[in-house]
């Protein structure tokens, strides 16, 4: 066990190490780390310096690279002593008669379809084409799968705002640059149950069957192969859903309050009323817990048919 305790304990560092969502959304960024750093330096929260904020990314990025060898009740009254007076559902009827809550979850959903879409669509036909015709590059694949577990949200932020804030494409500000960055960040929770799925089956006795009918690779990438690898493929897009719905990171330093998702409404929420910002909290909690059992259930019933 030693090998997979050393790396599962060197990703966990490095994905601590690289933190700035729960640091700066706990600390309203008093706590001066390295990640938060960088944020001050994008956001603008200190003279902004492209190079300074490149040379810290830098920094986070060769120590990651080296590495890679409710606080409140939601319904209280009021909890000033042990134990709270009393109970009221006050904080859930400001939360849904807010309609920026609505704009922002809305938003939210938007960001996390199109993320897990775009997750799905490049994933599928590249684990069908490796697995038919490139097997020695899955290796290869599922080592590139790992570094957004590595390197966190921040140092893609960084360089995907230095990148698209000139013209041609100066995306930088707006959801056309975030769902792009959830998607990179977000693909590696679908990238697994989809290559599962994909193990699970014989895609090679499946292809050669259906090209002996008179089937074209793409047929049988629609008809015969995404139908075998369906629950897999719906499993993986629950949790990368539940992954992109929560992302606050990449939201906060890209689009900030000009594109507001639940997150950082959430994050904004917190500084005028810490009752609301827990029914949030709760609210997440439920969604996050419903979308897993989700996704072990069609985990499970990709098993059932690999069985049958």
């Amino acid at each position: 066990l030693l090998p997979t305790l050393l790396g599962s304990s060197v990703l966990l560092f490095a994905n601590s190490f690289g933190a700035y969502a729960t640091v700066y959304a706990l600390s309203q960024g008093s706590i001066n780390l390295l990640p938060t750093q960088i944020g001050f330096q994008v956001s603008g929260q200190v003279g902004y310096e492209p190079g300074a904020a490149a040379a810290l990314s830098l920094v986070m990025a060769t120590v990651l690279l080296v590495c890679l060898a409710l606080y409140r009740g939601h319904r209280l009254k009021n909890w000033s002593t042990l134990l709270p007076d009393g109970y009221t559902p006050e904080a859930w009827g400001k939360l849904f008669g807010d309609p920026i809550f609505w704009q922002s979850t809305g938003r939210s959903l938007i960001m996390a379809a199109a993320a897990v879409t775009l997750s799905i669509f490049f994933l599928v036909p590249t684990l069908f084409a490796i697995t038919l015709y490139a097997p020695k590059l899955a290796g290869i694949l599922e080592f590139f799968s790992l570094w957004p577990f590595v390197f966190p949200g921040v140092i893609l932020a960084v360089g995907l705002i230095q990148i698209f804030s000139n013209p041609p494409l100066a995306i930088s500000g707006t959801p056309w640059l975030l769902i792009p960055a959830v998607t990179v960040v977000v693909m590696p929770f679908a990238y697994r149950a989809v290559s599962n799925a994909f193990e699970s089956i014989n895609v090679r006795e499946l292809a050669e069957a259906a090209r002996s009918l008179g089937a074209s690779d793409l047929h049988i990438l629609l008809w015969v192969i995404f139908p075998s690898v369906l629950p897999g493929v719906l499993s993986g897009g629950v949790l990368a859903l539940s992954a992109a719905f929560g992302e606050f990171s990449l939201a906060q330093l890209i689009v900030g309050s000009a594109w507001q998702t639940l997150p950082y409404y959430q994050y904004l929420t917190n500084a005028q009323d810490g009752h609301r910002s827990a029914a949030i909290s709760v609210l997440a909690f439920g969604i996050a817990w419903g979308l897993g059992t989700l996704a072990l259930q069609l985990g499970r019933g990709s098993r059932t048919v690999t069985a049958v």
